[in-house]
């Protein structure tokens, strides 16, 4: 599937079926998220894949949408590295969000090329989430991915017509800020 294919059927996977994720369509869609671009090539993701039943039924309680994440034959949950983030956007704010960000981006595009569905979820209890995988003071989880092939026949995998998208001279200028 070509990238603007990918991203034109991109969709938040709602449910997964149960059969589990081959291990070379995970590996291909790991090393998306990971050969994706950050400031100084800095780098500032881990990412830890979930597959163990226990551990995501646990992870599940860490959020309140852990239905999706405990029906997903895996989830991967993304952490930003604190020490490797010294970089700041325009002065005032950390850059990591924005890499880690690519990177999910990266991950979630892959993912649908490869026939999976995702769902980003940033809603979880980052205490129960660090208790659960083990996590050291100085890393950050940003996103709990769940992966799998989608339920529904369209649930990420094939292109939808894409509505209530705001027009191209809605979201663009060229040369200035002109709304």
């Amino acid at each position: 599937m070509e990238v603007l294919d990918a991203i034109r059927a991109f969709r938040p996977c709602s449910s997964f079926q149960s059969r589990p994720v081959p291990p070379e369509k995970l590996k291909t869609v790991l090393s998306a998220a990971r050969l994706a671009p950050s400031q100084r090539d800095i780098q500032p993701w881990r990412f830890v894949v979930v597959r163990d039943d226990e551990r995501k039924r646990l992870l599940a309680q860490a959020s309140p949408r852990g239905k999706l994440i405990a029906e997903a034959p895996c989830a991967i949950v993304v952490f930003a590295v604190e020490e490797d983030i010294p970089v700041t956007v325009g002065g005032y704010i950390s850059a990591y969000p924005l890499d880690v960000a690519v990177a999910v981006g990266h991950l979630q595009l892959a993912a649908t090329a490869e026939g999976l569905g995702t769902n980003w979820l940033v809603e979880f209890n980052e205490a129960k989430v660090r208790s659960v995988l083990g996590v050291p003071e100085g890393i950050h989880p940003l996103a709990v991915i769940p992966i799998g092939f989608p339920a529904e026949p369209n649930g990420s995998s094939a292109p939808v017509e894409v509505h209530g998208r705001k027009s191209p001279d809605e979201v663009v200028a060229y040369d200035r800020f002109a709304w």
